[in-house]
């Protein structure tokens, strides 16, 4: 011991003498044994600190590597990490120790964080998302770190491990290293490096915030895919590219391929396009499929059927009218229920059948029950004739037949503004699922086909000149800006824009609200700076809250998807002092990031959850969670469960339609164990969403789920119940047609395949207002989608659809093959409301 201890001494010493030799013999010796004497060592860190600040002295690197190791000791890793830095090629990252492994994850951290800062402020560690042109410009990494992440990744590049390059992926995303990750992508060919494009592409969905680091990767993604031949995951990319010019170059590439034929690969790509992309891109597809010289191809011609929706809305016409499994029976036991005199409850069945038998044609509970439904009065009336539009949808050729009994403008038509304006409203109902191919006021071609009178494009100009007609009334304008939402949504058009911009300044708040909306669904993500400003100051000016409210949810409409671009607009929102601005801020935060699980957009809506003073703003802001977790609603559920037991009941109900957003269709046990225990909330209005809720996460359950058997009984014992308040009675019947929605084979769903579904989205924003208006529940059914199988055919018709209805019984031969027909099934002769 005694000799040890001298040593050591001597070491001290030699340390302190003036010879570069003497001193760089005792930093050797002290770098040896500095894991057993870095206590003692420790006492001489400024001497060596200043070996290594000495520029005369030749062993700096060594005394940097020394000092490092002692601070590493000392638990000082921000230390450590600066020494090992300065210690150049002394500091082997080769080595397999715990000092080299805590160090080069320190300092991967640190190039990360830094690079983030660099490349995407707003998407960086602790930032608030709000730009401020007086905060300085983060520094980039110094070199010595830019030496060390190369050096350490191209290690790992070099391994060709799976495992590693997977690790390798991660790390150069988060680092925004696009050339490195270039590297490893291609470091591996064959089915590993297909497994590995898959890979790094579902981390881009699922981890990249910066929306302009994931462009550049999806950029890269797809040229890789491409030159691999795989085009299905090219696809993907150029939808998440919002390109659509390359993606129809690259279908009429396929069609015009002779050897071998890919027509069949076409369709397939065609009809993954219309059921994932938003109008606007199926219509810019579309527009450059017509431009080009292939036009002419039949398989050109099918495409275009196929991507305008006219193909899959025939398709799923005789899907859902053959396999409909509707129970009219519970609907007339519950009419049976309900007292006669009870108006809501009356309004609330006719939407619970028209959710019930949505796209089935099947209208038979309305025609038998014509007495009863002749009761409606005023905007019940409306809701009914608009409860037509969801019983149809999809009916495209036929709309304004089924429709003329309400339609002034038809022979034989009546002159109830209600109904008028509720037949307005479904007319965008049954062109909802079809994709606007021409532009508006653009004169139709001649055709022998009389179903071309009721196109895509004359229906939005027959709703544009109902609301331009003078002396149209409120309900009628109510109905027909909404329903030109519907069919023209995305469609930017600045005649419909401008049309409803002046109803807009009616000033009416009936008008108002529907008008704002209408121009949200036709700017729908364009994120036109310009139209939420004057929206903004029309909202302040009015004294209308229902006009304000529309604003509000229009705004978030036109930011949808727009993600840190509209981080501004939500700052803005989020600190008015109006409570509906608030909710405004909430539902672009919603809508801007959805589907995303943004961190920061998450942590902002559970703050305004807690902290703001208006139970709206808590109620939306806990419910708008859904939308950021749809993808990951195991996810959802662990962020807000323990919020169920919150004392606000506002929370409580926001909580509960958070979980039938995400959870929707999924059938999660934990999420059916919260919304169980919310159907006993002392509070009417909980029982009410919780049990809306708990049928969305029940709906298209196969039918020996015992949970989904035991809601229908208790729906029913709920309504039956004199003692059930009438707002808790109200959510079982609507529950009633949501959890047999569209016969039984549909299921709600927001995303497909990692794409959000537009249109999906927004039917579910509307239809969380329905706490204002009764009549946005009917939108619910634009997130319905027929549960199909694809199967490649090379006539699309003859078939190209499997259909499997998840309750058709064993050995019923119910699912088989449906779609070989030429015309879609004849809907019900029209019939007259009394």
């Amino acid at each position: 011991f005694f000799r040890s201890f001298q040593l050591k001494m001597d070491v001290v010493a030699a340390l302190k003498e003036e010879s570069p030799a003497l001193r760089s013999f005792a930093l050797k010796h002290i770098n040896t044994k500095v894991d057993e004497t870095w206590s003692q060592a420790s006492q001489l860190l400024s001497t060596i600190e200043q070996l290594h600040e000495d520029p005369a002295f030749p062993h700096r690197e060594l005394a940097a590597l020394v000092a490092s190791k002692i601070y590493y000791h000392l638990a000082a890793y921000h230390d450590s990490l600066h020494f090992a830095l300065q210690a150049g090629p002394l500091f082997d990252i080769t080595v397999r120790s715990d000092y080299v492994n805590c160090i080069v994850g320190k300092g991967l951290d640190q190039y990360i964080k830094l690079r983030q800062a660099v490349e995407s402020p707003s998407c960086a560690p602790g930032s608030t998302g709000a730009s401020s042109s007086a905060s300085a410009a983060p520094a980039a990494p110094s070199p010595e770190l830019e030496r060390l992440f190369g050096n350490v990744l191209e290690a790992w590049i070099a391994t060709s491990s799976p495992a590693r390059l997977r690790e390798v992926i991660g790390v150069t995303m988060d680092a925004r290293r696009l050339d490195l990750l270039e590297r490893c992508l291609q470091k591996v060919d064959g089915e590993d490096g297909k497994a590995l494009l898959k890979y790094c592409l579902d981390m881009v969905i699922q981890h990249i915030y910066s929306r302009e680091f994931r462009q550049s990767v999806l950029k890269l993604l797809a040229r890789l895919f491409q030159s691999g031949g795989d085009l299905i995951n090219t696809m993907h990319c150029l939808i998440l590219l919002r390109d659509p010019a390359t993606l129809s170059q690259l279908i009429i590439d396929l069609v015009q391929q002779q050897s071998p034929p890919k027509d069949e690969l076409a369709f397939s790509i065609a009809f993954e396009l219309y059921a994932c992309c938003p109008p606007a891109f199926l219509k810019s597809t579309l527009d450059a499929l017509l431009a080009s010289p292939a036009k002419d191809l039949d398989a050109v011609k099918r495409l275009v059927q196929i991507l305008s929706g006219k193909a899959t809305s025939e398709l799923h016409l005789h899907f859902l009218y053959s396999q409909n499994q509707g129970d009219v029976a519970g609907l007339t036991a519950i009419k049976t229920a309900i007292e006669s005199r009870s108006s809501v409850l009356s309004n609330a069945l006719v939407i619970a059948n028209s959710l019930m038998h949505c796209g089935t044609s099947v209208d038979t509970f309305l025609r038998d029950n014509l007495e009863w439904l002749g009761r409606s009065t005023n905007w019940a009336k409306f809701t009914a004739t608009a409860s037509l539009g969801l019983i149809h949808r999809g009916h495209v050729k036929k709309s304004l037949d089924l429709l003329a009994p309400y339609l002034a403008s038809a022979q034989g038509g009546l002159s109830s503004p209600f109904q008028e304006g509720g037949a307005l409203y479904a007319l965008g109902l049954i062109h909802s699922p079809v994709c606007h191919d021409n532009p508006v006021g653009e004169a139709a071609a001649p055709s022998a086909d009389p179903a071309a009178a009721q196109g895509q494009q004359q229906i939005v100009n027959y709703l544009l000149e109902a609301i331009r007609n003078p002396g149209t009334s409120e309900q009628q304008l109510h109905g027909g800006c909404l329903g030109l939402g519907l069919a023209a949504m995305t469609l930017g058009d600045e005649a419909v824009v401008t049309q409803l911009k002046n109803l807009l300044n009616m000033d009416s708040a009936t008008v108002g609200e529907a008008a704002a909306l209408g121009t949200g669904m036709v700017l729908l993500g364009s994120a036109d700076a310009a139209v939420c400003d004057e929206l903004i100051q029309y909202g302040q000016d009015t004294q209308h809250e229902k006009i304000t409210r529309g604003i509000a949810m229009a705004i978030a409409l036109i930011m949808y998807g727009r993600e840190d671009e509209a981080d501004t607009l939500i700052e803005v929102l989020c600190c008015h002092k109006d409570a509906v601005f608030r909710c405004g801020g909430v539902f672009v935060i919603g809508l801007a990031y959805a589907g995303t699980a943004n961190a920061r957009a998450i942590e902002r809506l559970l703050n305004l959850a807690v902290t703001d003073v208006a139970d709206e703003v808590r109620r939306n802001a806990m419910a708008f969670i859904g939308f950021l977790t749809f993808k990951k609603p195991k996810y959802c559920l662990d962020l807000i469960r323990l919020l169920a037991d919150s004392y606000n009941p506002h929370t409580r109900y926001g909580v509960a339609l958070a979980i039938g957003i995400a959870c929707a269709s999924t059938g999660i046990k934990d999420a059916v164990e919260v919304l169980e225990r919310l159907t006993k909330d002392p509070v009417d209005y909980i029982r009410q969403i919780a049990y809306m809720s708990l049928a969305m996460v029940l709906s298209h359950q196969p039918k020996d789920n015992e949970k989904a058997t035991n809601l229908r009984k208790t729906l029913l014992e709920r309504v039956k119940d004199k003692h059930e308040e009438l707002m808790t009675k109200f959510g079982c019947i609507i529950a009633t047609g949501i959890l047999d929605a569209g016969g039984r084979n549909v299921a709600i769903s927001l995303h497909r395949n990692s794409h959000n579904i537009m249109k999906a989205v927004v039917g579910m924003a509307l239809f969380t207002q329905y706490w204002h208006w009764y009549s946005y529940l009917l939108l619910l059914s634009l997130t319905f989608q027929p549960e199909t199988d694809l199967c490649e055919a090379a006539e699309y018709k003859q078939p190209i659809h499997l259909w499997v209805p998840k309750d058709a019984p064993v050995g019923s031969g119910a699912g088989g093959l449906v779609g070989d027909e030429d015309q879609e099934p004849e809907p019900p002769e029209p019939f007259e409301m009394p």
